[in-house]
């Protein structure tokens, strides 16, 4: 007897692409089922059901939020996952890696070569040389590290001084900040030189600006 086709489970919230790659892995030999949910818990049980060796599972899935959130419970699950994504950004691949993702393609790759990537990895090769994987999370770590300073100055803020500058970068005046939240314009006024202060602005549109060149969310 031959020996069984290696199962694969490929993750992607575009079923007519999934669909479309699966049928051509098939065609080389290889027990393919595609997932796109609804939910991620459908994902993770699929992979426990059908038990596959490889995951190939997208970095952006849409309505199911991140493929990063997934990584993990899919290596727990006993599955080599392995990013096939059109995402290039090297702190989201790298969060990956740090995460379990035992290889990253990108989805431009050629098919000849996605198939040989996956027998690799399903014989437990590695498509991440130490160096390769040292350089990614050295890369992530810088990044973090730069996210933690560029935000410092907003950890001051209390929650509420939080709330309203989050109400200010999405454009809204005091008066709506006021009556959104119940209270006082003058309490809001309060609130945003407080914000001032501590931001060490002298304007609403600075501190606005500050926010949005950090990044900051509430």
């Amino acid at each position: 007897m031959g020996a069984e086709p290696l199962r694969l489970l490929l993750v992607d919230d575009h079923d007519l692409l999934s669909g479309a790659l699966s049928l051509a892995l098939r065609a080389r030999g290889l027990d393919v089922a595609t997932s796109s949910g609804p939910a991620a818990t459908d994902v993770v049980d699929a992979a426990r059901r059908r038990a596959p060796v490889v995951v190939l599972l997208d970095l952006d899935l849409g309505p199911l939020g991140s493929g990063l959130d997934l990584v993990g419970p899919l290596v727990e699950a006993g599955a080599v996952v392995v990013m096939l994504t059109g995402v290039t950004d090297r702190a989201q691949l790298a969060a990956c890696v740090e995460a379990g993702a035992a290889g990253l393609l990108a989805k431009t790759i050629p098919f000849d070569d996605l198939i040989e990537a996956v027998a690799t990895v399903a014989n437990r090769g590695t498509l991440l040389d130490q160096a390769g994987r040292d350089e990614l999370l050295a890369d992530l770590r810088a990044k973090r590290a730069a996210d933690r300073r560029r935000l410092a100055a907003f950890e001051a803020l209390t929650a509420r001084e939080r709330a309203v500058l989050a109400q200010l970068v999405e454009g809204r005046s005091a008066e709506a900040v006021a009556a959104a939240s119940f209270v006082s314009v003058a309490t809001v006024r309060s609130q945003i030189q407080a914000i001032l202060r501590k931001l060490g602005v002298n304007s609403q549109l600075a501190a606005v600006a500050l926010a949005r060149d950090a990044g900051f969310h509430q």
